[in-house]
């Protein structure tokens, strides 16, 4: 029994499979786009594999649709034969299961059939329980009795596949409002045969294709089924719903899966929890799931980043596993860590959306090429950016850390600057053997991410936070507060390279009266000085995220913003919950909205034609973070013939991420 996490640590056996603990690898990527992006087809590999090597009792591979007609998927553009157990194919899968079951983990194939909501490939047309015409104008074909049986031998055909690939089970993805749950959800299902009305009319094809499955995947063969809990609309299937569909298939199936909610509208039915939602979202419904079926097992899927959250849950019987999806990119050693005491150093997911950015949502949002353009958007959404954590700068696919050159003596290396981007630079630095000495000019380790420590909505950056710096500090960095780099400095340092991590400074607006605003940090480090009315002139992510704040501390606020969306520069589920954050908090948000002047009292803006003074007791701005050249040049010029590194908003405004991979990338390239 492990003293700390012993429900975590109870093994497990299902169909004669030994899950060594309870937790499993959720999908993440397609699992064709081996094929679709092979550029990327080491690093999907590799994703599955280090999940195994890192400890999970189970891994999944990503969804892959069961044909390339009717049940085709986005991106799916190589058309897989399931009855050709043989060639170049088979292999390409099977190479799945070999790197998976290498490190001792059980090993499933995840599939799907999107029904209605598949993609259009004509000549083919979506099928799905009712026969009607979609919003993009694509009609659905009403399933019959003969469409049924060849979507349940496709069933059988990619689950005997997956045997003969030596997986040990199969993920069956019924949920996020595909075809299975189409059936059983009163909202897409409104037939009046056989297959309508009661829930065991409803059941009644799901059970045939699950039914399918085994026959294919044989009776020592594992089948976890994924399903929602709800379907998160007006009118859709209810927890209620989904309780008696377990019991239908209770013991049909070895594992439920609970998620929750619908693939394109995944943050508005809470698919993806976000930063701004519970850890283990869908608890409260795999408990109620549970506590109804007898024979199956119960998984639970939804934000879980903590062993001790995992534990708490098992142990109080509302699942039998916990699912990590987003966490495994974060950290996927989190199994090893946590069952070898080593849980405070797990990287602890953020839920920041970088691995997998999702979709407009927010009816202001249009697609991320049209607002940024074709050159700016794929540094945002690109197959390649999928799957690039902000906290685990060991990750994205099309990178290899072994490519880099390794080291060829041990340096010494002075990092100016004790950010984030500084600390994980000093991390590296040790790992790659070289010593390094870390100056900060202020009191504290931390640099612009000590905002967390007051802000009610970012406690899990705040853990990642303090996280770097108790491991800049344990590996041995030489940690200099109240320090700036001088000529004394390097004469006694010696460094054989610099690295400047220092920041970039706030940027006032050119507006007349700024002098009567406060920069934005204010809210965090003064906010009892912030009067109740509050202006916040600007509307970038800062900006709103400072809203939040000051909103959740019972300031009225009201954001300006010249443009027609908020928070401009970002994209899918992130600016989905953002928004949908700032409308539930009561944020007042004045769209092409210019600012003329700023006042004690308020500010003068112009809209629609019209000048008018928006009233506040607190101006505060957000116009942005700028790299401050002249002091960047100034330390450059100081350090004379040293090799210089500039990172984060030294080098250019972005994100935690940037600066982490940055210090990360800096401290790589020393050789």
């Amino acid at each position: 029994m492990h003293p700390k996490f012993p429900h975590l640590f109870d093994p497990i056996t299902i169909r004669s499979k030994v899950y060594k603990n309870r937790l499993i690898a959720a999908p993440t990527m397609f699992a064709h786009s081996i094929f679709t992006i092979p550029p990327m087809k080491e690093n999907v590999y590799r994703m599955v594999e280090n999940r195994a090597k890192g400890g999970f009792a189970a891994v999944s591979t990503g969804e892959h649709p069961v044909n390339a007609e009717e049940g085709t998927a986005l991106f799916y553009e190589h058309h897989m034969d399931f009855t050709k157990t043989e060639g170049p194919d088979f292999e390409a899968i099977k190479e799945y299961a070999d790197r998976i079951k290498k490190h001792g983990a059980i090993c499933y194939f995840e599939f799907c059939h999107e029904g209605a909501r598949a993609e259009h490939n004509p000549p083919y047309s979506p099928w799905g329980p009712d026969g009607y015409v979609r919003d993009d104008g694509v009609e659905v074909k009403a399933l019959d009795l003969p469409m049924m049986e060849k979507i349940c031998n496709d069933f059988y055909n990619i689950s005997a596949y997956a045997k003969a690939c030596g997986f040990d089970g199969i993920l069956v993805h019924g949920g996020h409002g595909f075809i299975m749950q189409q059936f059983i959800s009163p909202w897409t299902n409104h037939r009046t045969d056989e297959f309508g009305g009661s829930m065991e009319n409803r059941a009644r094809f799901p059970k045939m294709l699950i039914d399918a499955c085994r026959r294919g995947i044989g009776e020592d063969g594992i089948i976890e089924l994924r399903f929602s809990a709800e379907d998160g609309v007006e009118g859709g299937m209810t927890i209620d719903d989904t309780v008696e569909f377990c019991k239908e298939i209770d013991g049909l199936v070895d594992i439920i899966h609970v998620s929750n909610g619908l693939k394109w509208a995944g943050n508005q039915t809470k698919t993806f929890s976000s930063f701004l939602e519970p850890h283990g979202i869908n608890v409260e419904y795999a408990a109620k799931i549970k506590a109804a079926v007898t024979k199956s097992k119960v998984a639970v899927v939804g934000g879980f980043n903590s062993p001790e959250h995992c534990e708490e849950v098992l142990a109080a019987g509302k699942a039998d596993f916990i699912e990590l999806a987003r966490q495994g990119f974060a950290d996927p050693d989190f199994p090893n860590k946590a069952l070898n005491g080593q849980e405070d150093s797990i990287r602890r997911c953020v839920r920041c959306f970088g691995c997998y950015p999702g979709f407009c949502e927010h009816p202001t949002d249009i697609p991320l090429f049209e607002k940024l353009g074709p050159e700016e958007a794929m540094k945002i959404y690109t197959p390649f950016a999928m799957g690039k954590c902000a906290i685990n700068p060991n990750s994205g696919f099309g990178w290899y850390p072994e490519t880099m050159p390794q080291p060829e003596a041990s340096r010494k290396v002075l990092i100016v600057g004790g950010g984030v981007g500084g600390l994980q630079a000093a991390i590296t630095c040790a790992q790659r053997g070289h010593k390094a000495v870390l100056v900060e000019k202020s009191d504290r380790l931390g640099g612009t991410m000590n905002f967390t420590d007051v802000d009610e909505d970012k406690v899990d950056i705040r853990n990642f936070k303090n996280l770097l710096i108790r491991e800049a500090t344990e590996c041995g960095t030489d940690i200099r507060l109240n320090t700036t780099m001088t000529k004394e400095l390097l004469d006694e340092v010696k460094p054989d390279v610099v690295i400047l991590a220092v920041g970039g400074k706030l940027v006032p607006a050119p507006i007349e009266g700024v002098e009567n605003a406060r920069d934005v940090m204010a809210a965090y480090y003064d906010l009892d000085s912030v009067g109740k009315k509050v202006v916040m002139v600007g509307s970038g992510l800062t900006a709103c995220e400072v809203a939040l704040h000051l909103a959740n501390n019972g300031r009225d606020v009201t954001v300006l913003c010249r443009r027609d969306m908020m928070a401009y520069e970002t994209f899918g589920y992130y600016r989905n919950a953002l928004l949908d954050a700032m409308d539930a908090r009561g944020i007042h948000q004045m769209l092409k909205t210019k600012t003329l002047s700023i006042a004690k009292d308020g500010v003068t803006v112009e809209k629609d034609g019209e000048k008018f003074v928006v009233p506040a007791d607190t101006v505060i701005y957000s116009t942005g973070i700028r790299p401050d050249a002249a002091a960047v040049e100034e330390l450059k010029a100081l350090a004379g013939e040293i090799p210089v590194k500039v990172i984060g908003d030294a080098l250019a405004s972005g994100k935690m991420g940037d600066a982490v991979r940055g210090g990360y990338m800096a401290a790589m390239e020393i050789v």
